[in-house]
Formats: C-alpha cells, sequence, structure tokens
C-alpha cells in the first residue's frame, strides 16, 4: 500500500460521515438533535446473543475482520422450514467459528432455508456460499449484485489489470506507487467471499416477498452498489436498511476502474431521495450501528452530507485546478491513510463526476492526470433537482404501501 506520508490528506476537524468505517461518537445528546433515537439504548448483541427487535426477527452480530468491526445480520423465524437470514458476514475463520456457534445454540437445530443478501460486498455475501452449502440455503438477491459478485469472485488475479492502474493514475496516484499497487494483487474480494452459490433467486425492485410471516418490499438503492435492495415491511414499522440508511456512518460511494466515467453519487442521492417516501417513522434495521428510529431525518443528513462536500469541492477547484487526490483536502476532515487511501480516492472521484456532469467542473488531461477547474455558479438549492433531472438516475415513484 502507499504510504500515508504520500498519500494523505488532513485538515482541521474529524468529519465521520467522510469514510464508511469511522464510528460516529458524537454524543447521545447530539444524535438526538439529529432527529434519531435508540430503542435499546446501548444494547447490542454479541456472541451467540441476540435480541429480538420485533417478532420472529432476531438481530445478530457478525465479527469482521477490519476496522468496521461488525455486521448486523438479522434472523427470522419461519416456524418448520428454519430461518430466513438477511446478511452473513465476510468469509474467514472469525466469520465462520461465529457461524457454528450460532448453529449450535441460536439456531435451536433448525436450517437456514434462505439467505437474503442486500448487496454483493464481502460482509453481506462473504459467508453466503458457505452457509448454503451446509444448509441447503436458498439465495435470494438482486440480478446486478449477483453478477457483480459472480464477476469479481472469478476474476481474481495475483496482479492488478492494467486498467485498474490506469484508474489510479489518471486520477492523481502518485506514479512512484505503480509498482506497490500492481504487487497488491487483485484477488482481495475472492479472500473474503467464499464461492457464490452457481443459483439464486431474483428479486427486483417492487417485489413482495413473505418473511416471517409478514410482507416485505423490496427497495433499491444504487451509488453503493449496483442494486442495492432494501425492505421495507408492509404489515409493521420495520425497514431492513443494508448500508444504504446507516445511523452513525455513511456508506462508501466509489467510481471504479471497471466503470471509469460512472456517476454513482448521483445514483446514490436520487435513491435516498426516493426513500423519503417511506412512510411513517418504522424502526430501521441497518448493516452497522444500532437498530434506530429517525429514517427520514437520517436521510435529509446523509443527503445534505454529500451536497456540503460538493459545494466545498466546488469552491476548491474555483482556487485552482484540482485532481482527485488533490481534491481530498475539500472533501475530508481527518487524515487518509493506508487501504482508507483507495476509498478515497473512488469517492473523490465520485464527486468530481458529480459536479461534472452538472457542468459545474471542466476536466482537462494535464499529463495523463485528470484535472478539474470549476465552472458556473454553485447553487445549493438547485443541486438536488438538477440531479433527478440526469438521465436514467432518477427512480419510479414508490407505489403506495
Amino acid at each position: 500500500m502507499p504510504k500515508a506520508s504520500a498519500v494523505s490528506a488532513q485538515s482541521d476537524q474529524p468529519d465521520t460521515d467522510s469514510r464508511p468505517d469511522i464510528a460516529d461518537h458524537r454524543t447521545p445528546a447530539h444524535k438526538a438533535r439529529q432527529g434519531l433515537s435508540y430503542p435499546f439504548g446501548d444494547q447490542v448483541p454479541s456472541g451467540t446473543t441476540a435480541i429480538d427487535v420485533a417478532d420472529r426477527i432476531k438481530w445478530v452480530r457478525i465479527p469482521l475482520p477490519w476496522s468496521l468491526d461488525h455486521i448486523n445480520v438479522y434472523l427470522v423465524d419461519e416456524g418448520t422450514r428454519g430461518w430466513t437470514l438477511i446478511d452473513t458476514g465476510s468469509f474467514g475463520e472469525r466469520g465462520r467459528a461465529a457461524w457454528e456457534a450460532l448453529e449450535a445454540g441460536l439456531l435451536d437445530g433448525r436450517p437456514i432455508w434462505r439467505i437474503i443478501a442486500t448487496h454483493m460486498h464481502p460482509d453481506h455475501l462473504g459467508l453466503a456460499g458457505w452457509l448454503a452449502e451446509r444448509h441447503g440455503s436458498i439465495l435470494v438477491m438482486t440480478l446486478g449484485e449477483y453478477l457483480m459478485a459472480s464477476h469479481l469472485w472469478m476474476g481474481g488475479a495475483a496482479t492488478m489489470p492494467d486498467s485498474d492502474v490506469q484508474f489510479l493514475l489518471k486520477n492523481g496516484l502518485p506514479g512512484d506507487y505503480e509498482p506497490m499497487v500492481r504487487a497488491a494483487g487483485y484477488d482481495h474480494y475472492q479472500k473474503g467471499v467464499s464461492k457464490p452459490p452457481e443459483q439464486f433467486e431474483r428479486i427486483e425492485d417492487g417485489s413482495v416477498l413473505t418473511i416471517g410471516g409478514m410482507r416485505w418490499r423490496v427497495v433499491i438503492g444504487r451509488g453503493h452498489s449496483p442494486e442495492h435492495a432494501c425492505l421495507e415491511c408492509l404489515d409493521e414499522p420495520l425497514f431492513i436498511a443494508g448500508d444504504q440508511v446507516l445511523p452513525e456512518i455513511t456508506s462508501n460511494v466509489s467510481v471504479y476502474a471497471r466503470e471509469p466515467m460512472g456517476n454513482p453519487l448521483a445514483h446514490w442521492i436520487a435513491s435516498l431521495d426516493r426513500m423519503r417516501q417511506i412512510s411513517g417513522n418504522p424502526l430501521v434495521l441497518p448493516a452497522h450501528g444500532p437498530v434506530f428510529h429517525g429514517l427520514h431525518a437520517r436521510l435529509e443528513r446523509l443527503i445534505d452530507g454529500h451536497i456540503d462536500k460538493l459545494e466545498r469541492l466546488h469552491a476548491a477547484c474555483q482556487e485552482k485546478p484540482r485532481s482527485a487526490v488533490s481534491a481530498f483536502g475539500a472533501l475530508y476532515r481527518r487524515k487518509i491513510t493506508g487501504f482508507e487511501f483507495f476509498m478515497a480516492l473512488g469517492e473523490a472521484v465520485a464527486h468530481v463526476h458529480a459536479l461534472e456532469s452538472l457542468d459545474l467542473l471542466s476536466r482537462e488531461d494535464d499529463g495523463g492526470v485528470y484535472r478539474f477547474s470549476a465552472t458556473g455558479q454553485f447553487d445549493r438549492g438547485a443541486i438536488l433537482p438538477a440531479i433527478l433531472a440526469l438521465p436514467g438516475v432518477a427512480l419510479k415513484p414508490l407505489s403506495p404501501a
């Protein structure tokens, strides 16, 4: 990995919403002012213990081997059929050991009948193949997520593709780090994900599933991953959010080399905006952090946070042309080091591309590096309508529940 001294940026205040794996240490009183409340207080599941968050629904935590050290998974009691599991944890010794302990106790001798993966990231899909083989489980997920998972798993290689290296260099990675990047390999996904099941059941936006005797509607989100499935309960005020709406951190939204001109931030913001149409004040069951109330307040904060970053980036590019890497100081309020650098770079490119799509940045190729200069005036109130007007970005309205 590149050394921190060469590829880090720092400004004066910590910004916990800038990275997808750093806890938000704001006080409970501050969080309450943000419109969030936590019905279980400081209580979280641990080890083989679970918290009953609703009738038939158990909240369990599986350890992760990263700075973001847990994922919330949800086990739904399906009676004699066994259990429906939402998300799995990553493939590795800790994750497998956690599930072996749960099999010996909490599962009560009944199989995991069905696995619903909200999306294809290793912490959500990583143990699906392993668990499906042990339990004979059905895998349920969207087509976009299944195909991307299969592509990444089968495409693992010892060296990084030239296209990925060039993508990093074009967006400002110092050239003397190219040998290290190439040596890092291209098999990280394969290491964190057991071989995905060879068959799956497809869900789509608007699909209705029966889980635990209740009706759940699939609400698709985009930007963090291609076709992320959230689940809105139509019979009780419950919302399984995956990574789309987290209470204390914001998910990474990145451009990747396989789609180098992508505009995921526009899709992300449009997805969050559509979720404002979810009625009431459901109990949100997120993939990370505590279960909470305050969905609409959190949606507002997530959207506003990215618009804040777009405004800071536009102002920085008025001062001088900037690459994605040299824009770090405008986007992140703490030092970016280690593997986080690559996540931060992908997210910086996402913000650059969003402004470029709105004709608020212009691109030039400066000696093999893309640099961006501000154009036009940043009108904060016009950003969301302009994003929703971009071709292919807006999603159809949610039908009445």
